[in-house]
C-alpha cells in the first residue's frame, strides 16, 4: 500500500543516547541540541502513529512535520531523551523488544563498538505511555525475520505485540523490522497486524513511500548541525540520496 498525498516528512531514528561514540549512539547533548533546533524552528514533532494516521485519513501533515522514532527501547530513553522531550513538549515512538526488557540487550548482532545496555523496564513503559510516548512492536527477541521459520515469524511478530497491548492496554500499530531485514514474505506477516513499518532505507516519507517499508533518516549521520539543521532542504535530501547509494554499493562489494 503506497502514500498518496504530496509529503516530505523526515523520520528520524534513534537508538542508544549515550557518550560512547558508536554507530548506534547519540550524545545526549547532541540530542538536546537538536530538538531545540526542533522547536526554534517551527517543527511539529509527532509520534510515528499520528503520522500514519494522518496519511491513512487522507490528512496532508504539517509542512514542516517530524516523527522521532527510538528502536530496541534503551533505558537511557528514559533517563537521558524523555527530559529533553518533556522539555519541549514532544512525543516520540519507540520500538520494543519484549522478551528483552528490563534486561540487557543481548541478542546478537550488536555493533562490535557498542557495550550491551540495559532496556527499559515495564513500570518504566508504562510511565512514559502515560505521558504519550507511543510503543511499537520490534519483535520478542531481535533476530533477521528473514532467516528464521515461518512459526518463528509469526511468535515473534504476533507474541511482541500482544505482550505490550495487555501491558498498556492499548493497541500496537507500528512495527520496526529488526537490521532492517526483511522479504515479501515477512512484509505480508507485519501487514497482517499493523498499520506500518519502517524500514532502514534512508530518506523521507513522500507520494509513493510503501507503508510496509517507510523510509527513515538514520541520526548517525546527522551528528553535525550543520547537516541536521538543513532537514527541510532540498541538499538534505540530496545528501540522504548519496547516503543511501553509498550504503548500496557497500552492500553489494561485501556479498559479492
Amino acid at each position: 500500500m503506497k502514500i498518496t498525498q504530496k509529503v516530505n516528512v523526515p523520520i528520524l531514528t534513534y537508538h542508544s543516547l549515550d557518550e560512547s561514540g558508536s554507530v548506534i549512539s547519540t550524545a545526549p547533548e547532541v540530542f538536546r541540541q537538536q530538538m531545540k533546533f526542533l522547536s526554534e524552528n517551527g517543527y511539529q514533532v509527532i509520534r510515528l502513529n499520528e503520522l500514519i494516521n494522518s496519511l491513512s485519513e487522507h490528512r496532508t501533515p504539517f509542512l514542516k512535520t517530524v516523527a522521532l522514532t527510538f528502536d530496541d527501547g534503551f533505558q537511557n530513553f528514559f533517563t537521558e531523551a524523555f527530559p529533553i522531550l518533556q522539555e519541549f513538549g514532544f512525543k516520540a515512538t519507540v520500538f520494543l523488544v519484549t522478551d528483552f526488557c528490563g534486561k540487557n540487550n543481548d541478542w546478537a548482532g550488536n555493533p562490535s563498538d557498542f557495550s550491551p545496555s540495559k532496556l527499559l523496564s515495564w513500570s518504566e513503559i508504562k510511565e512514559l505511555h502515560d505521558y504519550g510516548i507511543e510503543f511499537g512492536n520490534h519483535t520478542r527477541t531481535h533476530p533477521d525475520l528473514t532467516k528464521i521459520s515461518d512459526s518463528q515469524l509469526k511468535s515473534e511478530i504476533i507474541e511482541s505485540k500482544a505482550k505490550i497491548e495487555d501491558s498498556l492496554g492499548s493497541e500496537v500499530t507500528t512495527f520496526a523490522y529488526p537490521f532492517g531485514k526483511f522479504n515479501s514474505f515477512v512484509k505480508q506477516a507485519v501487514e497482517k497486524n499493523h498499520k506500518a513499518a519502517c524500514s532502514t532505507n534512508l530518506g523521507k516519507i513522500q507520494s509513493g513511500s510503501d507503508y510496509f517499508s517507510l523510509e527513515r533518516v538514520d541520526t548517525y549521520y546527522l551528528s553535525n548541525p550543520q547537516i541536521f539543521n538543513r532537514l527541510s532542504s532540498q541538499s538534505f535530501d540530496g545528501y540522504m540520496f548519496f547516503r543511501q547509494i553509498m550504503r548500496d554499493v557497500k552492500a553489494f562489494v561485501t556479498n559479492n
